[in-house]
């Protein structure tokens, strides 16, 4: 079983890996091509996309991500489902996803460009899963001493999870701060238990 679950992270870090690269040579095009103006119209083509195509419509995920539909099938299925104001930088990508069988990449490819424009930006994107919803002022003292802390633009991304119970969780690419009142509960109950089996040993 750990090795299949090893198997399973080594396999999504290179999907992680190749949609940063696509992300990155469709960032170069699009400054060579059009100028810095587009690059953001083009992050909004693509997520756009993912958005409102891919993730609103699993059975077309699906299809397109499928190794057994022939590129030509997807070819013309894309071909179909575009808009006609669709940007050449975009069908090119497209068309270089279906050639190379890697359509699914679409979702990853587009949190990438994103991350990198941000990057760019000099902003950040903070994970913030809260027990209920975070004030204005709540948000606006976060953003803050994020800043302050990271000296660099936070971009908050909150999500509400009740079983937390309280706090939150604050998640800065692989850093994980957790002030979550459930984690304080789990991490005391493993306490008590670990003190209980060393007396029932003693």
């Amino acid at each position: 079983m750990s090795e299949l679950h090893d198997t399973v992270l080594q396999a999504g870090s290179v999907q992680s890996r190749l949609a940063k690269v696509y992300a990155e040579s469709l960032i170069a095009a699009a400054i060579k091509q059009s100028g810095v103006g587009v690059v953001d119209a083009l992050g909004t083509e693509l997520e756009e996309f993912v958005s409102g195509v891919l993730a609103k419509n699993a059975a077309v995920a699906d299809f397109l991500a499928s190794p057994a539909v022939g590129k030509r099938a997807k070819a013309n299925a894309l071909g179909a489902a575009l808009p006609g104001n669709t940007s050449d930088l975009f069908r090119g990508l497209l068309t270089v996803l279906t050639k190379n069988n890697r359509l699914n990449l679409l979702a990853g490819i587009a949190a990438a460009y994103r991350q990198l424009l941000e990057e760019r930006a000099g902003r950040v994107r903070v994970k913030v899963t809260s027990a209920v919803a975070l004030t204005d002022a709540q948000k606006s003292a976060l953003t803050s001493t994020l800043t302050a802390q990271m000296k660099q633009q936070p971009v908050l991304v909150l999500r509400v999870d009740p079983e937390l119970l309280g706090g939150m969780i604050v998640q800065i690419g692989d850093r994980v701060i957790d002030t979550s009142i459930r984690t304080r509960l789990n991490t005391l109950r493993t306490l008590l238990l670990d003190k209980g089996n060393s007396y029932v040993q003693a």
